[in-house]
């Protein structure tokens, strides 16, 4: 046993050390927007990572996309669509599996939008999806009846939350609801928790809601997690504790965020904190940092300086970036500069969006 252990402590200590760096021209843009969310992704094919943020929130403001120079910086930008928008996230993802990825839009009490990709990262306007009425907060992207194509999940804080099947045209026709009409989900995610071979759809609610859970494939059947009042703002799903099995991170307000840790059957019996009661977490991003093997994590918070604590298999350890004045909605992992690490890109409201370049070191 003691041999183990040792293998399993020098494991740890040749972990790369983590420091998150600004660079004077490592911004997306000089100008100040509501910014809610970034995605990233080759977007234009080239080989590097290019970025798309959301703008706007309750206030119409235009999109942009990011393009990446190929060192991580990114000096030339371009809007997507010809309108401004109420827009809470913008997901690349492929819509229509031809090998690019397209652009799905969230938007607050306007109909949200897809822009499909011509493979060289030029964007059209090809359809709308969701209600006029729907008070659009986050999606989801997972292919959820198995048939090779991605479908969308709408999470509509104090409305109907929505599926739509993707129809293999890159159009989502089938409405079907998802959930009590009631809930004030802000953020949805899915994973087979429970093994059985389907994806499950996990909900961060807010207005004192319960969390909850509803299992594949049929969505009917549920269970919930956390205290059954948190401000959950975003979910992110991740083996945290390495034992093989999808756990689940929350970001809350007015509480410390939590692991809740599964048990291999989707049942969340045992969980642990992390953070302060007063970070007011927005957002939480999972990556290896430090290239150990292990999930980091990363979180945005309003008021505070953003975190991310290392995993040492055992506890995370807190570190510090960013100043405290400024409102992170979204946090995005992705290596920019194509150095082996992952870089840190924070979606702010109200300030510049900023990318911290990681120095893991030996």
């Amino acid at each position: 046993m003691k041999y183990l252990l040792g293998f399993f402590l020098l494991c740890h200590l040749n972990a790369q050390s983590v420091v998150l760096k600004k660079h004077p021209y490592a911004t997306l843009g000089v100008d100040t927007y509501l910014t809610a969310s970034t995605s990233a992704g080759d977007l234009d094919n080239d080989g590097d990572i290019d970025i798309v943020i959301a703008n706007g929130r309750h206030w119409s403001q235009f999109n942009q996309i990011f393009i990446n120079d190929g060192k991580g910086f990114f000096r030339r930008s371009k809007l997507l669509g010809i309108e401004a928008n109420t827009s809470y996230m913008a997901i690349a993802t492929d819509i229509d599996n031809d090998g690019d990825l397209d652009i799905l839009v969230a938007n607050d009490r306007i109909k949200n939008q897809i822009f499909i990709n011509n493979s060289k990262g030029e964007f059209a306007f090809k359809n709308y999806f969701g209600r006029q009425e729907s008070v659009t907060r986050g999606i989801c992207i997972a292919d959820l009846n198995q048939d090779g194509y991605v479908d969308i999940v709408e999470a509509n804080r104090t409305s109907q939350n929505y599926i739509y099947y993707n129809n293999s045209t890159g159009f989502f026709s089938q409405e079907t609801p998802l959930g009590d009409e009631n809930e004030a989900t802000i953020s949805i995610a899915a994973s087979d928790l429970n093994a059985d071979g389907h994806l499950d759809l996990i909900l961060a609610n807010r207005n004192k809601q319960p969390n909850r859970i509803y299992f594949g494939p049929d969505f009917l059947s549920s269970s919930v997690f956390g205290s059954g009042s948190d401000e959950t703002r975003q979910v992110a799903i991740g083996d945290m504790d390495g034992d093989g099995y999808p756990d689940i991170i929350a970001a809350n307000i007015g509480e410390k965020n939590k692991i809740f840790y599964n048990n291999g059957r989707g049942q969340f019996k045992k969980s642990a904190s992390f953070g302060s009661s007063t970070d007011k977490t927005m957002s939480i991003a999972l990556g290896d940092l430090d290239n150990d093997g292990d999930l980091d994590i990363v979180t945005g918070n309003n008021g505070s300086k953003n975190h991310f604590y290392i995993n040492n298999g055992s506890r995370f350890k807190l570190n510090h970036f960013s100043e405290n004045d400024k409102i992170t909605y979204g946090i995005t992992l992705e290596d920019l500069n194509n150095d082996g690490t992952l870089d840190v890109i924070e979606s702010n409201s109200g300030d510049i969006n900023k990318i911290f370049f990681n120095k893991a070191q030996e």
